[in-house]
């Protein structure tokens, strides 16, 4: 049982970090599950360009950016974090339409604008529980296909004594009738060396 899940978690990890053509059609059903299930979950919560003044003022927390081709297949996905989740959204808009290096990645996957998508995951105010969150989603959507996210998680994170974070990995539960994966950090203090569970 546990080499089975050993192995489930090397082929997970290798259909997230892999550039190779044969995991891409893998990737690219797992990460369609996905946000089918956000789509579903929070329907009437996704706005556009068009819709997006909208949204309420001065949220804080996880969001995210995407689109889909003609056959709904997720073409693009970047998780990200704010104070005011509204106002960075402006912002992301501005750089696509000005056409410059923050928006490079997002108009190489959607040359549209009116495709793109918005949606906040979660609500939260605490910075520290809201970086934690935003990183196991970026490991949720983990794709060399379809991610746009080049940083797993934000140094801004801290450790459970208060540190830096030097590292994040992706594992999976050992002594489980079932198999579970997680997401857990390492503390940059050499002191401390504390490693956390994020999700």
């Amino acid at each position: 049982m546990q080499d089975d899940f050993y192995k489930k978690y090397l082929w997970v990890k290798k259909i997230k970090s892999s550039k190779e053509e044969l995991y891409k059609a893998t990737s690219q059903q797992y990460c369609n599950s996905i946000i089918n299930d956000i789509i579903t979950r929070y329907d009437n919560q996704i706005f556009n360009v068009s819709n997006l003044n909208n949204y309420e003022d001065n949220v804080s927390g996880v969001y995210l950016i995407f689109s889909l081709d003609n056959k709904d297949n997720l073409k693009f996905s970047y998780i990200g974090e704010s104070t005011n989740i509204k106002k960075r959204w402006k912002t992301h808009i501005n750089n696509y339409k000005a056409k410059n290096k923050q928006s490079r990645k997002i108009r190489s996957k959607e040359n549209n604008i009116e495709n793109i998508r918005f949606v906040t995951l979660a609500k939260i105010n605490e910075q520290n529980q809201r970086l934690k969150k935003e990183t196991y989603y970026i490991y949720l959507f983990k794709s060399k296909f379809t991610n746009l996210n080049t940083k797993l998680a934000n140094m801004k994170m801290r450790c459970d004594n208060g540190h830096g974070v030097k590292r994040t990995y992706l594992s999976y539960v050992k002594n489980s009738k079932t198999f579970k994966l997680f997401v857990y950090g390492v503390c940059k203090n050499k002191l401390c060396n504390n490693k956390f569970q994020i999700y």
